[in-house]
């Protein structure tokens, strides 16, 4: 008897610590799919041909602008994690050009410099769009094509 009284509490720990390990494993299963769901390359090329029409219109008013940049908002939202920071520096360097007053010498310059130092996360952003979905939102043909 003193023997199972011992043992028992021993048996409870290690119940309690398999429950544990099987809920964190059935909640990291469960984040990672729903992530993949959402934020996958897939979902992003689909998500771009419903926007595509729209990219490539002309910007005549500001209305044009705003709408372009929530498009490029919806892109972000579908990004993969391995794009997502490089779409989200293309897509504020585009809210912010949208923003900026031409006739603003002092404004002007320091969205050019804000442009500069985005400019290597936008064209990595632009390339994989361009590798994984085949679409070339550059507005210029890449120098190895």
């Amino acid at each position: 008897m003193r023997m199972q009284a011992h043992l028992q509490p021993r048996h409870r720990v290690w119940r309690k610590k398999w429950w544990l390990a099987i809920t964190c494993a059935t909640v990291a299963t469960a984040t990672v799919s729903c992530g993949d769901k959402t934020n996958s390359a897939t979902n992003f090329c689909r998500q771009l041909d419903k926007e595509l029409a729209g990219l490539s219109s002309p910007l005549t008013s500001q209305s044009d602008v705003d709408v372009m940049v929530a498009r490029y908002r919806r892109l972000g939202e579908v990004a993969p994690l391995s794009v997502s920071k490089d779409w989200q520096a293309l897509t504020s360097v585009m809210q912010d050009a949208a923003k900026v007053d031409p006739n603003d010498q002092e404004a002007m310059e320091k969205f050019a410099a804000e442009a500069l130092v985005a400019n290597s996360a936008s064209q990595r952003a632009l390339r994989w769009v361009l590798d994984t979905c085949g679409v070339d939102l550059s507005g210029s043909r890449p120098a190895s094509q």
